[in-house]
């Protein structure tokens, strides 16, 4: 029994070394996982603010982040203008009457009754027809008009970095996560992955020094370097070198996000067009934000003027009621009235625009045609302040691997 003893311990001690590399395989996979779940996560503080807790990196400078999108996508990707000159007026007025086509028949009608419960049913339906064809014409012409109006001073009326802005901070943090997560899901997935290789790697030459140096401080010293060098060698096999490269002259090499440029241009786009600049949400900014006071101010004058045309054969009839005190209070009414169906109805337009403007093709052929050194910055600028805190976190815990294997070996 006792011959067998040392055997035992040889093959134990065998064992042990033998785990070395599986183990830091396991470190460098961990860390690199960590890494990337404290990028994004959590979405707001978690702990005791304002210094004992974490909240993810790309949340806590979502604004930031977003900043750096708008000045992408504004300055080399978009020019508003030039794409608010494929929408045409004409076609705009044909997708849009028809849903205030009701609303102006009710507003004729309501503004009559109004007035005097008597004009309307004096009026012969020849003249109804005439006065409701007339002010369909010149509401027609009012949507061509305030389209031409934004055409020419876009800038002015539209701010299109509130928009993206807006969209991408505050309580909408949480889709600027999902911005990055779905443009670099194959580098993030590559990040965690090659952790484990990268590990294995370094816990083989970890082995072999054991072997011959079993010196027990060693093990947190080389646990630093492995989930040092993890998550330095993932990031830069990401993002470098910016062009092809010939490695020992024998395979040619290209950092993985730059690899996938044309992909990625074509996802990004998809996404900000789906989530970011819909046709739905620039209506909106139309609307409620710089243009909504001149393009309410547009349709008033437009209907008011409408309304005027309308009573003309009534005024008689009004003067001699002695309502005419009336007029001017109704009028602002069915202004009002009007002007707020065609902001309600407005969606009927998102259809068309998002056909016309292109948004997603244009941005996706520009973000293509970008200089390698310009496209990195698209997913870098997720990692680039923090990189060297990530990168530190996997020593870290490299470090605490490196203490607990004092005991294990």
């Amino acid at each position: 029994m006792d011959s067998t003893m040392p055997h035992e311990l040889v093959s134990l001690e065998t064992l042990k070394l033998l785990c070395i590399p599986f183990t830091y395989g396991f470190v460098g996979w961990v860390t690199n996982w960590l890494a990337l779940k404290m990028t994004f996560y959590p979405l707001k503080f978690w702990g005791i603010p304002p210094y004992l807790g974490w909240q993810g990196i790309i949340p806590r400078k979502a604004h930031k982040m977003a900043s750096k999108s708008v000045d992408v996508i504004t300055e080399r990707l978009l020019n508003i203008q030039e794409v608010f000159l494929k929408v045409d007026p004409v076609r705009a007025e044909k997708e849009f009457l028809p849903s205030i086509d009701s609303s102006i028949k009710e507003s004729m009608h309501e503004f009559a009754e109004s007035l005097d419960s008597r004009i309307w049913p004096m009026l012969p339906d020849l003249v109804k027809e005439e006065i409701y064809h007339k002010v369909k014409r010149e509401t027609g012409f009012t949507i061509r008009n305030v389209i031409r109006k934004l055409q020419a001073d876009i800038d002015s009326l539209f701010d299109v970095k509130a928009l993206v802005l807006k969209k991408l901070s505050g309580d909408n943090v949480s889709l600027v996560v999902e911005l990055f997560q779905e443009v670099g899901a194959p580098e993030f997935k590559f990040i965690e992955r090659s952790g484990f290789y990268f590990g294995f790697l370094l816990g083989l030459v970890q082995m072999v020094i054991w072997m011959y140096f079993p010196i027990w401080w060693t093990l947190p010293l080389q646990g630093v370097i492995v989930g040092y060098l993890t998550n330095y060698l993932a990031l830069e096999m990401i993002f470098r070198p910016l062009y092809p490269t010939k490695i020992l002259g024998i395979f040619t090499y290209q950092g993985l996000f730059l690899k996938r440029q044309r992909a990625v241009s074509l996802l990004y786009a998809k996404l900000v067009a789906e989530k970011i600049l819909t046709p739905k949400n620039i209506m909106e900014e139309l609307v409620f934000g710089k243009a909504a006071a001149e393009i309410l101010e547009t349709i008033r004058r437009a209907i008011l003027k409408q309304v005027d045309n309308i009573t003309t054969l009534a005024k008689p009839i009004l003067y001699a009621s002695g309502r005419w005190e009336n007029y001017e209070v109704v009028k602002e009414k069915i202004a009002k009235t009007m002007s707020e169906t065609a902001i309600r109805n407005s969606s009927e337009l998102e259809a068309y625009l998002g056909e016309a403007m292109e948004l997603e093709k244009t941005m996706g052929e520009r973000m293509a045609s970008l200089p390698p050194d310009e496209f990195e910055s698209i997913l870098r600028s997720a990692f680039q302040e923090d990189e060297m805190l990530l990168i530190l976190v996997g020593a870290a815990l490299g470090a605490v691997v490196g203490w607990s294997q004092i005991y294990f070996l």
